[in-house]
């Protein structure tokens, strides 16, 4: 479609629609060019010394894996069905 038969297009609409259309195409705008303008954001990758278990400050009296966290909230949301 070209851009006076758009534009046509647009005209013969009602008013309230043409407003949508205002509305869109600022969105639009707004998106693609600040998209442009922003830094490329670099990925770092994580320190790999960290202990994992140090993490789990609130369950240090209930020390717990990845695995049993699952089976508790599987059995709580098996039961609640």
């Amino acid at each position: 479609m070209n851009t006076t038969q758009l534009l046509n297009d647009i005209e013969t609409l009602p008013p309230e629609a043409q407003q949508k259309i205002e509305e869109i195409v600022a969105l639009m705008k707004d998106y693609y060019l600040s998209s442009k303008n922003k830094p490329q954001l670099s990925i770092t990758k994580g320190d790999k010394t960290i202990n994992p278990d140090e993490l789990f400050g609130l369950w240090k009296e209930q020390p717990r894996n990845l695995t049993d966290i699952r089976k508790q909230a599987w059995q709580r949301s098996e039961s609640e069905s």
